[in-house]
Formats: structure tokens, sequence, C-alpha cells
């Protein structure tokens, strides 16, 4: 869920722009002179507020319209609000400046500012599918196994009540919660047969380690490297064995 990520990295530029009213751009160049004549205050709580609603809007129209039946507009809605909002903030926010030669062009701004939202935006989404792709690593201690990296997570031994090695990995029907790209599958889908279950899957290459808990669900995890994945197989069944 992009939308959701992009939408709270947002908001966050927005506490900091009211944190520091230096990174609004076009405040940031002006001299000392021309800063004395601008209602910072005012114009740091305007950024912050606009950039919020941007973010809230995002995110509440990306369910919004998922829960209407409208996939493709929920899709598209964070590339439309912030060309859409960006320049709004921008003309209002002239209003806070009171130079009587403003050298700064408003269209100039405009475009300067949406190219470095979605910049911002960009190489956030990037720096996330990196971390994605980072193969999760394996710890155990007293009893508990831990995956780290994205939708990593802690099992204690007790909640394991069987594992197996499969040579297929269920179908997945829905991502829920998670990161998919390409074979990496990160979080909780929706499985054939198996119904919601937890991903920790890093190839197409068998063996699947199949996990079920206590209460039914299944935790299914691989590795590029089989080794590895049989590995992890061998140590939780002797942790079962010394219980």
């Amino acid at each position: 869920m992009i939308q959701i990520i992009i939408g709270l990295f947002i908001i966050g530029i927005g506490f900091l722009v009211k944190s520091f009213p230096s990174l609004i751009a076009g405040y940031n160049t002006m001299s000392e002179e021309k800063k004395k004549n601008v209602d910072i205050v005012g114009l740091s709580t305007f950024m912050r507020n606009g950039l919020i609603a941007i973010g809230l809007i995002i995110i509440f129209g990306y369910f919004m319209f998922k829960w209407l039946g409208f996939i493709s507009i929920a899709n598209v809605i964070m590339p439309i609000v912030i060309l859409i909002g960006v320049p709004f903030l921008v003309i209002e926010a002239q209003k806070f400046d009171h130079n009587k030669t403003k050298k700064i062009n408003s269209l100039h701004l405009i475009f300067k500012s949406v190219i470095l939202l979605h910049l911002l935006a960009f190489l956030f989404v990037i720096g996330l599918i990196t971390y994605g792709f980072i193969p999760s690593k394996a710890t155990y201690d007293n009893g508990t196994i831990r995956f780290s990296g994205m939708y990593g997570f802690e099992l204690s031994i007790d909640e394991i009540e069987s594992i197996e090695l499969s040579d297929k990995l269920p179908e997945i029907e829905m991502r829920t919660n998670g990161f998919s790209l390409g074979k990496v599958n990160k979080g909780f889908f929706q499985l054939d047969k198996f119904g919601k279950g937890r991903l920790l899957v890093h190839s197409d290459l068998a063996p699947y380690l199949i996990l079920t808990k206590e209460n039914g669900e299944k935790v299914i995890i691989n590795f590029k490297d089989k080794n590895q994945t049989e590995k992890i197989y061998e140590k939780i069944k002797m942790m079962k064995t010394n219980q």
C-alpha cells in the first residue's frame, strides 16, 4: 500500500516544515531583509496543515475508492492529489509574503514544488523497495526464532504445531498487508486452501518451509539458497525435539 506510506511521508514533511521553516521552497533562498517581511509563523503553520491534509486525503481517498470498487481511481489518487494540492498551497502561501517585489515566479515555484515532492516520494519508494528485497536473517534465542527485515517477526517454538518442507507454494489469491514485487512476497496474504497466512518468501525456488501454528495460521518461509531454508527447517525441528 504505497499510497498509505507516501501519505504518512507527506504528513511527516508537514511537521518538519513547521519545526524547520527554512525547508520551505522560496523562503530559504530569500535574503535576510526579505525574510523579515514574511509571516513565517503563519506560513509554516499553513504549510504544515496543508501537507497534513494532502497526506490524509491520499490515505482516506485510497481506502474510500477501493471500498467503493473504483480500484483504478484508488491507484492514481496519490499523483492527482499532489498535482492539485501542491499548486494550491504554493499560490495561497504567497499571502504570507509581504514583500512589495517578489522575485519568485509562482508558476516556477509550483513546478519546482511539485517536482520536488514527487522526487522525494519516488526516492522514498525506491528506498522502501530496496529494503523489501534485503534478505531476512534468522536468529534463535531461548526457544524463540526471530526473522529480521521488512515484515520480520518473532515466533515462539511453543506456538508451532507442525513443520514441513514443500515443493510448492500455495497460490496467492490476494495481498492483505504486505510487500509483493516479483518473486519476493513478505507480509500477510490470502492463500488458496490455507486462508490467511504470513509469508517471508524470497524466491520461487523450492523448498518452502511451512509452519502451522496452534491457532491454524500458516507461516511460509524460503530463501534463494535452498540450503538456508533447509537449515532453518532442521534447526526448528531440533528445537521442537528438545522442548
